[in-house]
This record gives structure tokens, sequence and C-alpha cells, in this order.
């Protein structure tokens, strides 16, 4: 992670530079089904991301409907030659329909070590005349950007408009809207209500720590965390809070939200998702993190706000899929979750109260994967 504004950018379109226009759909205007989609081999300056980048790529294309090429299989058709950004789009063209018959063609090049400029060309053949390009660059400011900037990319690719929320369908099922509304709250003294043995501080969570306090709620009832920073915790490691164990499912969805009054710190949430790993090479059976999914509160100081999140935990890289046949890393994935309240940056107080984890949707079935087209290999 370079810096704040960079992880800030994760919820809003970045730098893109001027481009033509995007390859049409065609027939497949609005969905990417039974088009034959190829990635040649993408180029960096980072070792190993350019690789990383073709495997997002394919594996969105296949999520949105595309019959995607095996890349053992490109590189036995290409030979060792090398086919980048700068070979012309007619040559492009020619790849792609006379040694593939493939609908649209790929390449790219990672520029930078962090941030990142990856520069995408798409063509699509047009057996009618010349070919459509897209000649788009994606600015990512670490690591995780990439990901949701390629998957931008391939709805660009594809012509179809990419969701404005990547969770929004969550909230247009009405299955999760039930399962939300009526599951139960997998958080236990999610208020903070119940106390601990010695009656100290609430139940089923963290001692508390030097500038915490177990207090009654301000603006409300009951109880509530109080974190009372000075400036120099504040502006150096913060304070977090950590919930007692929570069991999960790998691979399923869950809702997530939190109550918080700030009069100064910013708030931060981290969801860690935990595998339990048996004893190995002389070290004891523990639980390791395996997962961490951020949320980054926005409301106004001086009142309470509520911050909600969907996520998914999963062991998986981000725009990795699952082995074939199987579900998102079923018993290899986090089966442990543990809420991380935390707060930094602002000296003074904030609230935190309600917080609840709700599974919305299982994990989804495991299924056979989708067979790759076998391009023509010369003889």
């Amino acid at each position: 992670m370079k810096c704040a504004a960079a992880i800030l950018a994760v919820l809003a379109a970045l730098g893109v530079a001027a481009a033509t226009a995007a390859p049409a759909a065609e027939a497949n205007e609005k969905t990417a089904d039974g088009v034959s989609f190829l990635v040649l081999p993408i180029t960096s300056d980072e070792e190993g991301l350019g690789d990383q980048v073709r495997l997002m790529l394919r594996n969105k294309a296949k999520r949105l409907g595309a019959v995607v090429y095996d890349p053992s299989s490109i590189d036995e058709v290409l030979g060792g030659e090398a086919i980048t950004v700068a070979t012309p789009p007619d040559k492009l063209a020619a790849i792609a329909r006379d040694r593939f018959q493939a609908d649209i063609l790929v390449t790219g090049h990672v520029k930078g070590k962090g941030p990142y400029d990856i520069r995408l060309v798409a063509v699509r053949v047009d057996k009618a005349g010349k070919p459509q390009v897209m000649d788009k660059t994606y600015t990512c400011g670490y690591h995780q950007i990439v990901a949701i900037e390629m998957a931008k990319a391939v709805y660009g690719i594809f012509g179809m408009a990419e969701p404005a929320d990547p969770m929004r369908m969550l909230r247009e099922d009405a299955e999760v809207e039930k399962r939300w509304r009526e599951g139960p709250n997998l958080v236990r003294n999610s208020g903070f209500e119940q106390p601990n043995g010695r009656g100290n501080g609430p139940a089923d969570w963290q001692d508390l720590e030097d500038q915490m306090a177990w207090t009654p709620t301000p603006k409300g009832t009951g109880k509530s965390l109080k974190f009372d920073m000075n400036k120099g915790t504040a502006e150096s490691y913060g304070l977090d809070y950590y919930s007692d164990w929570i069991p999960i499912e790998p691979g399923a969805t869950y809702r997530f939200s939190v109550r918080y009054l700030t009069l100064g710190p910013t708030p931060k949430i981290f969801l860690k998702g935990y595998h339990s790993f048996p004893p190995q090479e002389g070290f004891p059976a523990q639980r390791r993190e395996i997962y961490r999914r951020q949320v980054h509160p926005s409301g106004p100081k001086e009142e309470w706000n509520t911050v909600t999140a969907d996520f998914i935990p999963t062991s998986l890289k981000p725009g990795e899929d699952p082995p074939a046949g199987r579900s998102p890393m079923a018993g290899e994935g986090p089966t442990y979750l543990k809420v991380d309240l935390y707060a930094y940056l602002g000296a003074g107080v904030i609230y935190w109260d309600d917080v609840v984890l709700k599974k919305v949707r299982d994990a989804p079935a495991a299924t056979a994967d989708t067979k790759a087209p076998q391009p023509k290999v010369p003889k």
C-alpha cells in the first residue's frame, strides 16, 4: 500500500488516458456469451505482475460468459514470437483471425512498480473491414486496485456498461435483503451490553487497553465502546479492538455494519479471515490470517453514522478463479473471522456500537470449468 489516497481511490474511477472507441460487441452488444477472448502475454516492469493481469482479464471475461484461450496453447502457437502493444493493429487482427479464430485479442504492458500504468490494446476482428481497436491506459495506485481496474477494462472491451457498484446486485436480490433483515447476527455481544466475567468490559471481545473504556452510549441508550486517544497514539499506531472468533463459510457472501460517532479520530474497520493450520515443522496448530477486507467510513463528525460493506472471504488472489470443479477455496479458505475496530489520525474520542455480521448468500456450488477453445497448432 503506497498511500492512503490510493486506498480511497478503490471506489472511484482512476486516471484513464484518452483512447479510441472500444470494440463493440456487435451481435452480442450487451453480453459476452460465446465471444472467443484471446489474451496474449502481458509484459511488465514488475516481475510477475503481467502474468497476474493476464489471469485477471481471462477470469473476468470467463465470468461474463466469454470463452477464453488456454495460455499454454497460446504460447505454443506463438512459438516465442514477441507480440506487444507496439505491434500494428492490422497484424494483431490477423493473428487473432488466422492463427486462433478469436473474436477479440488483447495485449498489454504494465509500466512502473507502484503506482502502475497498465496499457491495454484490444482488437476486435471485423471480417467486413478495418479491425476495431481500443487503446487505453489504467492508472492503479497499488496492487489491490489492479483487479478492480482490469474488471472495468473487460467491460469496456466487450462494449458493456460496467456496474456502478460492483456489489450492487446484492442490494437488488430479495433473498439477500431478507437474510440481512431476518438472519442471525454472527457477532456475539454485538452491542457491547453484556459484561465479561470481571465486569470491567464487554464479553466476547478482547480486554480493554489503555485509552479505551466501556461506557454509556452518548445520544443513545445502553453501552458502547469508547476510544479516547492522545495525539501520540493517534499519529502513530492508533488503537484497535478485536471481536472473538466468528466461524464463517469460505466463499459465502457476508454483509457487515457498525455504528460509530467520532469527535476527531479517523475510523477504519478490518475484517480479517483466518484459516486453521495443523502442526507442522515443529510449530503448533494455529489460526493464521489469510484474508483482509478494509472498510473506510466517511460520515460526518459529532453524530452517529452507520457504515455497511459486502464482502466474500476467500484466500484467492485478486482476479483469480478457484480450481475447476470446486467452490471458492472450500476447505482452504478462511473459516474464522475477527472484526477489528480501528481508529487513528486525530486525537480525541470515538464511540463504537451495534456491530453486525450476517451471511447473506451461500458459497456457490462447485461447477466444471469452462472448456477453452483450442487454437490451430502449426505442424
